[in-house]
């Protein structure tokens, strides 16, 4: 079998073929095939003139980023670019001047806060943050250099420290990279610090100052270099006449790198990854080769395949859920799940599972509806060419990344994928999985009951509504930002712009948190209200889709009605604005009461008068609030 699908002898005529038929999956797949091979400047340009094409305008996601740096990035931006409009972004960039990093984050007339920025990268290497450590470390005495490791990470953090209270832009900071040769070669490693330590001390001292700043990132820009080969990585020659520091090679890692972060920010990351068994997961077919054949040890080759479910599980780790699609019989798949002394992954590990002859987007596509997720958020990995093509055809939306016949890169290929990365997780992300699994026997527990009356008050649920603090914060910008289905407004927010908008007067957030007799969903709801005389506005309701059904949003309202009129306000009232996904928030207001009030290109503002209406939660649900609204 061949490794992959044969690209086509001359791929721009194909990609233009395909575009011209209106068959955008099609040119899509052409096109990711076509840079993957040659990322260059050239393809960067065609590809960015076609963006338009590839996508239809209402997919199309817009992310603008600031650029701060202290060497020549202008010829990374096309390779950037077109990587994000492979994955449906159009970014937008502006690149401040050289050197000027300092001045444009102080002066309010920049240019920086003029191009209102989602995201700032800043971009300063170490010979120009800490000249003595890179130019001068031979000299230095031990203490010296001690104290200089602590103001370099200060000088840095001071200026990441002004931008944050200055922005509510994502702020991605590379770290300092030690130079190519040491200055005091091998008597370095006679020292307390050799210059390569002293950088590395500089980096920890500069990640501890940030960590307790929103929306705050640092790229390890020494282990990027390393990854790739510090003298590959590198150029003097450019440096001297451009001063750009990176050979032509350096230019498509670091782009891959920033765009590695900036996927994050700007798109809706992966949810749930679907996994092949045969010659994926283990090496060989389980049904012909048994138990006893199937190539999964310490030893070549079973070693790779091992290597994979290492990988698979830190991925879970994150919060991504797992699943199963294979053409298999279930006894024989399960016999290895179960038995085999080498399988790290196990039946628990996954939230779903597809064991049978069926076409694997068929698969696809039930597993979706099961877990009442959209099939944007599924990432497919499979060794099959075959598979893999179908599948793509399909399920245009399913992320498929190419898996070549050599499984000893499988493990690599699945840790570069920028979907399943995350720059921060909650604790409700390391649940993720066992929550899926016990919505499951929730399901069962379902299908056996007389009424919906019946099932939800043999679930025992419990409800608590607290104000969103610093404990909570970072999860409920996390549910504005990847919550689609149940959510009124789909109103995004990150950490910084979550706490500027709490901090401002009249404005107030809520988390809420479920658990039912099967276990604790963790927090699963949002609210944002802002309070006039009379009115309290909902700017944000919404509920993860692991909660649908219970009818939590009426308890959630019933408790802002109890707190708007402790308030001494006399109205609540929202917007439904619609969105391709949010059509199961569409009754919300209807359900618990409301009365529409305006209606305006799709979008309806529903009210409610709080003195003369009883918002009730459901009799089935225990809820505990803050004691402002104790009784609702």
């Amino acid at each position: 079998m061949s490794d992959q699908v044969a690209p086509p002898a001359d791929p721009r005529a194909a990609i233009d073929a395909a575009l011209k038929a209106e068959d955008r999956p099609g040119a899509r797949r052409l096109a990711t095939a076509y840079w993957r091979d040659n990322s260059n400047s050239s393809v960067a340009r065609y590809l960015l003139a076609r963006l338009e094409q590839f996508w239809p305008a209402d997919r199309v996601v817009e992310h603008r980023v600031a650029f701060l740096r202290s060497y020549t990035v202008e010829p990374v931006l096309p390779l950037l670019q077109a990587t994000a409009a492979l994955a449906g972004c159009r970014l937008v960039p502006w690149v401040g001047e050289f050197n000027a990093y300092g001045q444009e984050i102080l002066s309010p007339q920049s240019g920086l806060y003029a191009h209102n920025p989602d995201t700032v990268v800043m971009a300063v290497q170490t010979r120009d943050i800490s000249p003595s450590l890179w130019f001068d470390f031979a000299g230095l005495s031990d203490d010296t250099v001690a104290e200089e490791v602590t103001a370099a990470a200060a000088r840095l953090g001071k200026l990441v420290e002004a931008l944050r209270g200055r922005t509510s832009a994502h702020i991605i900071v590379h770290g300092l990279e030690p130079p190519l040769h040491p200055n005091d070669g091998l008597l370095g490693q006679r020292r307390r610090l050799t210059q390569a330590e002293a950088i590395a001390a500089a980096n920890r001292a500069l990640r501890e100052r940030l960590a307790g700043l929103p929306d705050v990132h640092l790229l390890d820009f020494d282990a990027l270099q390393a990854r790739h080969g510090r003298e590959r990585f590198y150029s003097a020659k450019k440096w001297a006449a451009a001063k750009l520091p990176l050979s032509v090679e350096a230019l498509g890692w670091l782009a891959a790198e920033w765009w590695r972060h900036l996927s994050m920010l700007a798109l809706p990351q992966a949810k749930v990854l679907v996994l092949d068994l045969d010659n994926t997961l283990w090496g060989g077919t389980i049904g012909e080769d048994g138990m006893t054949g199937i190539a999964l040890s310490d030893e070549h080759p079973g070693v790779f395949h091992k290597d994979l479910q290492r990988a698979i599980l830190d991925v879970a780790r994150r919060g991504v859920i797992l699943a199963i699609a294979s053409k298999n019989n279930l006894d024989d798949a399960m016999q290895v799940l179960n038995e085999h002394p080498d399988m790290l992954l196990r039946r628990e590990h996954f939230a779903a599972m597809r064991v049978n002859w069926d076409a694997k987007s068929t698969n696809l596509a039930s597993m979706a509806a099961e877990l009442n997720l959209g099939l944007e958020s599924f990432v497919f990995l499979d060794d099959n060419p075959v598979e893999r093509d179908a599948v793509r055809r399909s399920l245009p939306e399913v992320i498929v990344p190419e898996l070549g016949r050599d499984p000893s890169t499988y493990a690599g290929v699945l840790r570069d994928l920028p979907a399943l990365e995350r720059l921060q997780t909650s604790a409700e992300d390391a649940e993720r999985t066992r929550y899926y699994v016990e919505q499951r026997a929730r399901r069962e527990v379902e299908t056996s009951a007389e009424s919906v009356e019946d099932f939800l008050a043999s679930l025992e649920v419990q409800a608590e509504i607290t104000p969103i603090d610093a404990m909570s914060l970072g999860r409920a910008a996390q549910l504005t930002q990847k919550t689609n289905q149940l959510n009124l407004t789909t109103r995004r927010f990150s950490e910084a712009q979550l706490a500027e908008r709490l901090a401002t007067p009249g404005w107030n957030g809520y988390v809420l948190r479920a658990s039912d007799r099967f276990g604790d969903n963790g927090i699963v709801g949002v609210a944002l209200t802002h309070s006039g005389d009379e009115i309290c506005e909902v700017d944000a309701l919404l509920l993860s889709c692991r909660v649908i059904g219970r009818q939590i949003e009426t308890a959630f309202l019933s408790f802002l009605a109890a707190t708007a009129r402790a308030g001494g306000q006399t109205t609540l009232r929202g917007w439904y604005i619609p969105t391709a996904k949010n059509a199961p928030a569409r009754g919300i207001y209807e359900q618990a009461g409301f009365t529409r009030l305006e209606a305006r290109d799709g979008a309806e503002l529903w009210h409610v008068d709080v003195t003369a209406t009883d918002i009730r939660r459901p009799e089935w649900l225990a809820l505990r609030t803050p004691s402002t609204a104790s009784g609702s």
